[in-house]
C-alpha cells in the first residue's frame, strides 16, 4: 500500500513539472496567450497540490495506524488469541515486505492459538520468505519455522515437519528461549509418537517439560507430562506411567485447568484396569464425577469405573455408548482391548479370546497404515532426494564441463604462448645471425677495402721507391759518363739544383709529398687543412716538408730561407698547435718531433 502511494506521488510530480514547463515554453512562444492560460495552470496547480496532499494524509494515517495494531495484536496474542484474531482479521496484508511478513507470521500464530486446522502454508512462507534472509532475527524465524512445521503435521507430512523442528533446535541451542525450546520439544516428541518412536517420544517430551519447568509455564509443563506418560504407556512401563499420570493430576490441580484434570483422571482410569491395582475410593469417586456422558472418552471412562467397582453389565453399557460414539479406528482399538478386559473379568474366556483377535486386527491395521503412510513418505522423499542428486549431478557436470573447457583453453593459452615466444626467440635469434652475418659483411668489405688500399699504397710506394732510384741510377749514369771532369761536377751540381728547385717549386712533387704524409702518417696533411684552414700555405708546405723528414737544411733550400728561419718558423707553428685545442694535435705534435 504505501509502495502504491508512492508510485502514484511520482506520478503526481511528474506530471505536475511536465504541466508547468508546457506552461513555461508557452509562455516563451507565444507571449500573448498569458491571460488566458495562466488562470487553467492555477486551478490545475491547486488540485494537483490538494491530491499530494491528500495521499501524504492518507499514506501516514494508514502507517500510523498498521504499526500499533500490529503490536497490540501481539501483547494479545499469549493471552488473549481471540482478540488477537479480531484485530488481525480487521488490517490487510499491506505495506512494505516487513510489516507484510510480520502480519503473516502473526496471522499464523493466532490461528494456531485458536487450534484451528489450517493446512494452507501459502501465508507462513510468505513470512518465511522475509525472515529467512535475516539470521541474526532468531526469534521470528524460529516461530515461522515452527507454525510451518506444525501445518505440515496436518497435512500427514511428518518427515517435513520433523526437517523444520530439527532445524529450530539447532538454532535454539545457544538461546535463553526455554518456552519455545519446550513447544519445539514437544512438537518433535508427537513426530517421534505418531511414528511409534516412543523412546524419542518420551526424550523430547521430558526436554519439553524441563523447559515449561524453568520458563513457569505450568499448563504447558503439564501437557508434557502428559506426554510422556503416554509414551511411557506405549512402552509398556505401567507403573512409571501411573505415576507420571499422578504427577500431571497434581499439577492440573495447582491451576484448576478441568480439561487437563478430566485427561489425567481417564487415563488413569485405563492403567488401573490393565494393572489391576487396587484404587482408592476417593479417586475412583473423582473419575467417575469427571467423565462426561456425550463424548467416547467419557463413556470409556465409566466402563473403566463400572470395571473397577466389578459392575460388568454397566461396563458392557457404557463401551456399547463407546462404540456409537466414534468411528476413529485407533479409538477402536482401545474399545476392543476394554472388551478383552470386560471379558476376562466375567470369566468368558471365549469371548475375550474373540476381542484380543479382533483388538489385533484393528492394531495391524494402524500399524500397516502407518508404515505404508511412512512408506509412501519415505518414498516421496526419495524421489525428491533423487532429483535433487539429479539437479546437482547436472549441476556439477556443467560445472566440470566449465572447468574442462576453461582448462583446457588455458592449456591451448599457455601453449599458444610458449609456442609464440618460442618462434619469437627464433625470429629474434635469426635476426641476431643476420644481423652479425650482415656485420661480419661489412667487417669483411672494410677489411677488402683495406686490403686494396694497402696494396694501392705498397704499389704507389714501389713506384715511389723506384722513382727515387730513378734519380739515383740518373746521378750514378752522370757520374759515371763525366768521372772525374770538370764538366761532371757541373753537371751533377745542375742535376741536384733541378731536383731541389722541383721540390720547392713544382706543384706536382708537393701533391706527391702530402700524398706519401697522408699515407704513412694517417691523413696528417688531410687532418691539418681541416684543423687550421686559415693556415698560411707557405706554412703548409714547411710542415709537409717536416712531416716527411727532411732535415732542416734540406728544407730552407727547398723553401730558400736560411736554416734559422726555418727553425723559428717550425718552433713557432709548433706553439700555435700546442694551443689550440684539436682532435689531431697530438698527432701533428708527435710528427713535428
Amino acid at each position: 500500500m504505501q509502495g502504491i502511494m508512492q508510485k502514484k506521488y511520482l506520478w503526481f510530480l511528474l506530471r505536475y513539472k511536465e504541466c508547468n514547463n508546457n506552461y513555461i515554453s508557452s509562455n516563451k512562444s507565444f507571449p500573448h496567450r498569458n491571460v488566458f492560460v495562466t488562470p487553467n495552470i492555477r486551478n490545475m496547480k491547486y488540485k494537483i497540490i490538494i491530491g499530494l496532499s491528500a495521499i501524504l494524509y492518507f499514506t501516514g494515517c494508514y502507517n500510523r495506524e498498521q504499526t500499533p495494531r500490529l503490536s497490540e495484536a501481539e501483547k494479545l496474542m499469549q493471552n488473549n488469541p481471540d482478540s488477537a484474531l479480531a484485530i488481525l482479521q480487521k488490517l490487510k496484508p499491506e505495506g512494505n515486505r516487513a510489516e507484510q511478513a510480520r502480519y503473516a507470521l502473526l496471522y499464523s500464530e493466532a490461528l494456531e492459538k485458536k487450534q484451528m486446522k489450517v493446512t494452507d502454508d501459502s501465508l507462513i512462507r510468505q513470512a518465511w520468505q522475509y525472515y529467512k534472509h535475516y539470521p541474526k532475527d532468531l526469534r521470528h524465524q524460529c516461530k515461522t519455522l515452527y507454525y510451518w512445521g506444525r501445518i505440515k503435521l496436518r497435512t500427514g507430512d511428518k518427515p517435513g515437519a520433523l526437517r523444520l523442528f530439527l532445524k529450530i533446535e539447532k538454532k535454539l541451542t545457544d538461546t535463553d528461549e526455554s518456552y519455545y525450546k519446550g513447544l519445539l520439544y514437544r512438537q518433535i516428541g508427537e513426530v517421534y509418537y505418531k511414528q511409534m518412536n516412543y523412546s524419542r517420544a518420551y526424550h523430547y517430551f521430558h526436554e519439553a517439560r524441563n523447559n515449561f519447568r524453568q520458563s513457569g509455564d505450568i499448563q504447558e509443563e503439564t501437557k508434557a507430562t502428559l506426554d510422556m506418560a503416554a509414551a511411557t504407556f506405549h512402552s509398556k512401563d505401567i507403573e512409571k506411567a501411573i505415576r507420571l499420570y499422578s504427577a500431571a493430576l497434581d499439577l492440573a490441580d495447582e491451576h484448576n485447568n478441568s480439561n487437563l484434570i478430566e485427561v489425567s483422571l481417564t487415563n488413569l482410569a485405563s492403567l488401573y484396569v490393565i494393572s489391576k491395582r487396587h484404587i482408592s475410593n476417593d479417586l475412583l469417586q473423582r473419575i467417575e464425577l469427571s467423565a462426561r456422558q456425550d463424548t467416547v472418552y467419557g463413556y470409556h471412562t465409566l466402563t473403566d469405573v463400572s470395571l473397577l467397582k466389578n459392575h460388568i453389565d454397566s461396563a458392557r453399557y457404557y463401551l456399547e455408548l463407546a462404540k456409537a460414539h466414534t468411528t476413529d479406528i485407533c479409538d477402536m482399538a482401545e474399545l476392543q482391548y476394554t472388551a478383552y478386559h470386560i471379558e476376562v473379568q466375567a470369566k468368558n474366556f471365549e469371548k475375550a479370546t474373540d476381542n484380543v483377535h479382533r483388538y489385533i486386527y484393528l492394531n495391524d491395521s494402524i500399524m500397516r497404515s502407518n508404515m505404508q503412510f511412512s512408506a509412501g513418505m519415505v518414498e516421496r522423499d526419495y524421489f525428491k532426494e533423487r532429483t535433487k542428486f539429479a539437479q546437482y549431478r547436472m549441476k556439477n557436470r556443467t560445472v566440470w564441463e566449465i572447468a574442462i573447457a576453461a582448462a583446457t583453453f588455458f592449456i591451448i593459452g599457455i601453449a599458444w604462448y610458449i609456442v609464440r615466444q618460442r618462434l619469437r626467440m627464433q625470429r629474434d635469434r635469426t635476426n641476431h645471425y643476420l644481423l652479425l652475418t650482415e656485420k661480419a659483411n661489412s667487417e669483411y668489405k672494410a677489411l677488402t677495402e683495406r686490403v686494396k688500399k694497402q696494396q694501392t699504397t705498397e704499389s704507389y710506394l714501389r713506384g715511389l721507391a723506384a722513382s727515387r732510384f730513378d734519380i739515383v741510377d740518373k746521378l750514378g749514369k752522370t757520374y759515371y759518363e763525366r768521372e772525374n771532369t770538370t764538366s761532371q761536377q757541373s753537371v751533377i751540381f745542375n742535376e741536384v739544383k733541378q731536383i731541389i728547385t722541383d721540390f720547392a717549386e713544382n706543384n706536382g712533387i708537393l701533391q706527391e709529398l702530402e700524398k706519401i704524409v697522408n699515407t704513412c702518417h694517417d691523413n696528417a696533411m688531410y687532418k691539418l687543412k681541416e684543423d687550421f684552414p686559415t693556415m698560411k700555405a707557405s706554412d703548409t708546405r714547411l710542415l709537409c716538408y717536416i712531416f716527411v723528414g727532411f732535415s732542416p737544411q734540406v728544407i730552407s733550400l727547398f723553401m730558400k730561407d736560411t736554416v734559422a728561419n726555418v727553425y723559428a718558423r717550425k718552433s713557432r707553428l709548433k706553439s700555435r698547435i700546442k694551443s689550440t685545442e684539436t682532435a689531431n694535435k697530438e698527432l701533428f705534435l708527435s710528427l713535428l718531433g
